[in-house]
């Protein structure tokens, strides 16, 4: 899809220009690979790599072949206080793993656990396992993942080479809990992944993620309802058929991940979806969907909806929709008569709804007498949608929109 490839090359420049600012997306401290000091002159990854001297004067503790450099929140993050610390409070960042082997020649330590704290003191865990292949499974505790000026590569390639990329022997897998996504190039070579953890943290599962894991049989989520968009899952036939239901939408842990269902109508209800995620009706065919209650939705949840008519209840009073990317719909009604907050809240500011409809003409009928301007005002794209309201708000709606405006 368009707007997959595009938030991978935005993601990819957003890398590059955060790690030139020396900040990172979790705001991590990072410095400019000109002055980052390299831990070793050759790049020696997996069991057979050793600590260069510069790691070894900044170690404060190890144990079990993990090891840790103790500083401040403050060293850490440009914005300790978003994590819930002081800029003195004390952090052990986990900068190297050093393998070890016994008299034949065998690894020490194949099943890893990086703990959340030690003594009280969070653990934050530093690119350390890249190329490790004689680990079985790793399990990481700690809350936090970022990068180190000590770490064993510099702070591009870190970005660009996930913390178990070549990990080919490993067969279970824990992420830190401010994980937020998930590409293949972060399990590239993972092929004995047989389970994973998706922590709470997760907000994005793109489409290929797991292309490299050819054993995967299970997969473990902290909070399913946190993610946003999960293209991977869709790719592992298994996991859709587990999880599909009888009317063949597939829902999982009230999560709708694809409403592909049979018959002519879809209904939503909270008993059995609390939350829509991204392209949950890609090209689906009913001709109606209704959602009867209020319930999280995804920015992209109707992206490519070829649903001629979506009817909203008149228990539906927002609609957090940030863009009708694509897709046929040509009929959208709101059936309620409370005050509709359109689009999504960032920073207490609403910023609206894009109603790109790629020139199909589209009709929206509103029943509520009672007008929203602070997000209606935001409404964009909206010169191919008729509005057809009530006649006692429609010079606000003329007012505030570029759209046609007609008595409902």
């Amino acid at each position: 899809m368009r707007k997959i490839l595009l938030g991978t090359f935005l993601a990819t420049a957003v890398i590059f220009i955060t790690a030139g600012s020396g900040l990172d997306s979790g705001e991590n401290k990072l410095i400019s690979s000109l002055d980052a000091p390299k831990a070793q002159a050759e790049e020696i990854r997996g069991p057979a790599a050793t600590l260069s001297p510069l790691q070894k004067e900044a170690i404060s503790l190890k144990q079990n072949g993990l090891c840790y450099h103790k500083t401040t929140a403050g060293e850490s993050w440009y914005y300790p206080k978003k994590h819930g610390f002081d800029v003195s409070d004390p952090v052990y960042e986990l900068i190297a793993f050093e393998q070890e082997f016994d008299a034949n020649g065998n690894a020490k330590y194949t099943d890893i656990v990086v703990p959340k704290e030690i003594d009280g003191i969070p653990v934050k865990d530093c690119n350390s396992f890249i190329d490790h292949y004689e680990i079985k499974s790793l399990r990481i505790k700690a809350a936090y993942s970022g990068w180190s000026e000590y770490s064993t590569q510099s702070d591009e390639e870190d970005i660009m080479f996930c913390r178990v990329c070549g990990c080919s022997n490993m067969e279970y897998y824990e992420m830190a809990d401010d994980t937020d996504s998930l590409e293949w190039v972060d399990l590239m070579g993972c092929k004995s992944l047989k389970t994973i953890v998706i922590p709470k943290g997760m907000r994005t599962i793109e489409s290929e993620a797991f292309k490299d894991c050819v054993n995967l049989k299970n997969i473990k989520f902290d909070k399913f309802t946190n993610l946003d968009y999960v293209g991977a899952l869709k790719d592992l036939p298994w996991w859709m058929e587990k999880h599909t239901q009888k009317n063949g939408m597939v829902i999982y842990q009230k999560g709708l991940v694809d409403a592909e269902g049979e018959g002519s109508t879809i209904v939503i209800r909270r008993n059995r979806v609390k939350k829509v995620l991204a392209d949950a009706f890609e090209y689906s065919l009913e001709s109606t969907i209704r959602v009867e209650d209020e319930v999280e939705w995804s920015e992209y949840a109707f992206s490519d909806c070829e649903a001629k008519k979506i009817i909203f209840g008149k228990k539906v009073s927002k609609i957090p929709i940030g863009e009708w990317y694509s897709g046929h719909t040509k009929k959208i009604y709101c059936m309620t008569k409370k005050k509709i907050k359109w689009g999504w809240k960032k920073d207490g500011k609403y910023q609206g709804i894009d109603w790109n409809a790629n020139g199909i003409k589209r009709d929206l009928y509103i029943h509520s007498e009672k007008f929203h301007a602070a997000s209606v005002s935001k409404w964009r794209n909206c010169k191919d949608l008729t509005v057809h309201v009530p006649r006692k708000v429609m010079a606000k709606y003329r007012k505030y929109t570029k759209c046609k405006v007609v008595a409902l």
